[in-house]
């Protein structure tokens, strides 16, 4: 088994260049980061591919049978295929300027959801890949409530439901039944304030999620930085062993957890209730190849790091 490799820099003209946007499909691996430029990375060959650039930074990335998706975050946020010649496919809708999170797809589905305009979270539906979309109308926001385009994850569909997580003066998750059609939202006792909340969130299963955040600000505060759900998302516990720090990213793959951060990776084998420190770094988003490869998007040089993840894992923890 080949132990963990050290991060490489792909970009190493803008140390500050960064990747928030990470989906692996098709032996691919994409990122979008924050200067707009949208890429393609062939961890075979290692050719480094640039498929697009914007004006306004890349905060998600999915993969459907159309093709590449990418959403642009800002107060003109937008989704839009990975070609230049293709065309937006969201734009301002009803000439509201929105500041998009995430989104998740499936099938044909497209979900994605912005911050409150007018006290209300900007949710929209497309049910034939991106082509019209459906607003979601009647998801208040409390004061001050909204959510993080940390690393693409707050967004979330299962089965045939529809999730997504907030936080700010309230941290909550809603949960959208039948394909969005019934939405319920419950609270999750993360830190009330600014830069406080869920900026992450996975589904283990129908009833077993994890969601991990804290504060950006605080990154080595452990408290109240991780909290699990076995009831399908109606009541939360914080982690008895906490990840080390705030967390913008957590995902679950073949029975292991993890969830990274500003200041390392963690893991858990039981769902989230107690985490084992990896490794250090600053890291942002995370997801996992078809072979089985955990790759994380690192806060300098457009770097990566990629990992083997269970076997890994199962390792340091016996």
């Amino acid at each position: 088994m080949s132990m963990a490799q050290e991060p490489f820099l792909l970009d190493t003209v803008n140390p500050l260049a960064h990747a928030r946007a990470l989906r692996c499909a098709k032996g691919m691996v994409y990122l979008g980061d924050n200067l707009g430029r949208c890429f393609s990375y062939n961890s075979i060959t290692g050719e480094l591919k640039v498929l697009n650039v914007q004006n306004l930074e890349i905060r998600d990335v999915e993969v459907n049978q159309c093709g590449i998706l990418w959403m642009q975050t800002g107060d003109s946020g937008k989704v839009f295929h990975h070609t230049k010649s293709d065309p937006i496919l969201f734009p301002k809708p009803e000439g509201k300027s929105v500041f998009f999170d995430g989104f998740a797809v499936k099938d044909s589905l497209v979900f994605i959801m912005g911050d409150p305009v007018n006290g209300e979270f900007q949710v929209y539906l497309s049910y034939n890949f991106g082509r019209q979309w459906i607003p979601v109308k009647g998801l208040k926001a409390f004061e001050g409530e909204a959510a993080y385009a940390a690393s693409g994850t707050t967004v979330q569909i299962q089965d045939k439901t529809l999730y997504f997580v907030t936080g700010g003066t309230h941290s909550r998750i809603f949960i959208g039944k039948k394909w969005g059609k019934r939405w319920k939202s419950y609270n999750i006792p993360f830190a009330s304030g600014e830069g406080e909340g869920a900026y992450s969130f996975c589904a283990i299963d129908r009833k077993h999620f994890v969601a991990v955040g804290g504060n950006y600000q605080f990154p080595e505060r452990r408290s109240r930085v991780c909290f699990t759900s076995s009831n399908g998302g109606k009541t939360w516990k914080e982690s008895t062993v906490p990840p080390m720090g705030y967390r913008s990213c957590v995902i679950h793959f073949q029975g292991v957890t993890f969830a990274c951060g500003t200041n390392g990776l963690d893991f858990s084998t039981d769902g989230g209730q107690h985490w084992t420190a990896w490794k250090q770094g600053n890291f942002l988003a995370m997801d996992v190849s078809e072979n089985e490869q955990l790759w994380i998007t690192l806060n300098r040089n457009l770097g990566l790091l990629q990992l083997e993840p269970v076997r890994m894992a199962v390792l340091i923890k016996n």
